[in-house]
């Protein structure tokens, strides 16, 4: 994954699966690559959700910094969408296994 600052609280997000070199293809999308997608920032909260899709707010990854050791070593990503776009749930499997991560 590469993010790159836009504004204060907006990113650009490529998404690579691992071992590849090549953006992910989203086929849920026309099988357009993962490549600008725009992330949110929300330095409050410790999260960072970045859109999967063309709508706004409709399918994400979710990245949620745990700050409770005052870092932002431990992150927990998760998937929001909306509830009527169930078709997604097929696709979960590209953005997954969902693990908590922390760095060392």
């Amino acid at each position: 994954m590469e993010i790159s600052l836009i504004q204060s609280e907006t990113v650009s997000v490529n998404f690579y699966r691992a071992g590849e070199v090549t953006p992910m293809l989203r086929p849920w999308l026309n099988d357009s690559p993962a490549i600008g997608m725009q992330g949110t920032l929300d330095p409050e909260g410790g999260s960072l959700d970045i859109a999967l899709s063309e709508n706004e707010n409709s399918f994400c990854l979710n990245l949620y910094f745990d700050i409770t050791d005052g870092s932002y070593r431990k992150v927990e990503p998760s998937i929001i969408r909306d509830e009527e776009e169930e078709f997604l749930e097929q696709y979960y499997s590209f953005v997954e296994p969902l693990e908590s991560y922390k760095k060392c």
